[in-house]
């Protein structure tokens, strides 16, 4: 459960520092982060994809077992680069997610920078999201939310 948890902290990232209160984005859509990103999905088994993101970023990766311990989003593309990130995550139980599903609410700082991402973000930013988990460990950003860092 730890793991499961500290996974989605990671997931968090970067994001935005919106709901969880850190510089912005994981709130109500249109909280104002200088990297945000409108969908989160994918597994914590798997990978977990990043879209909908603001310029250079468009859309990102990262690998879900890697997010238990902080982990990495990548960014492909036009503008390829990486953000590393750190953090914390805590459970309000079902909260506002579907039955069966638990929410996750991260609180990250990043921790390295690479490629295009370094002329938006910078280390020591701090980053936050709101996740929904099923049992079989698929996620997707609370609904109404971004993920922002």
């Amino acid at each position: 459960m730890r793991k499961f948890m500290m996974a989605v902290a990671a997931l968090s990232m970067p994001v935005a520092a919106a709901t969880v209160g850190i510089v912005g984005a994981s709130g109500p859509a249109g909280a104002s982060s200088p990297l945000t990103c409108t969908k989160v999905s994918g597994s914590l088994t798997g990978s977990v994809h990043f879209k909908g993101c603001t310029t250079p970023f468009g859309k990102g990766s990262a690998v879900g077992t890697s997010l238990a311990t902080g982990g990495t989003i990548s960014w492909a593309g036009k503008h390829p680069g990486s953000i590393s990130l750190s953090g914390t995550v805590s459970s309000a139980g079902q909260g506002v997610c579907a039955a069966a599903s638990t929410e996750y609410d991260a609180s990250d700082v990043v921790t390295a920078v690479s490629g295009s991402a370094g002329s938006v973000v910078k280390v020591g930013d701090h980053g936050s999201g709101e996740f929904c988990v099923s049992k079989t460990g698929h996620l997707a950003l609370v609904k109404g939310t971004v993920f922002g860092v």
